[in-house]
């Protein structure tokens, strides 16, 4: 029983470990124009970051981008 209730806490802690906040700055040649903070695991706020800078991305040739940090 113990074990079990070991293993149910090591597993919640690993879950919630790999959640983090993460900043994605969106940017011109003016400099950030905009952040976002974004707490989830980091592909998940990698994939979100990208569709952030698509948004910005309606005009040809934009030189407008979201990285995170």
């Amino acid at each position: 029983m113990k074990t079990k209730i070991l293993f149910a806490v090591i597993m919640s802690c690993m879950v919630t470990a790999c959640k983090k906040t993460y900043t994605c700055s969106c940017t011109n040649p003016g400099g950030v124009f905009k952040t976002y903070e974004i707490k989830d695991t980091k592909k998940k706020a990698e994939q979100k970051c990208s569709d952030y800078s698509k948004e910005y991305q309606t005009i040809p040739f934009s030189e407008t981008g979201c990285s995170l940090n």
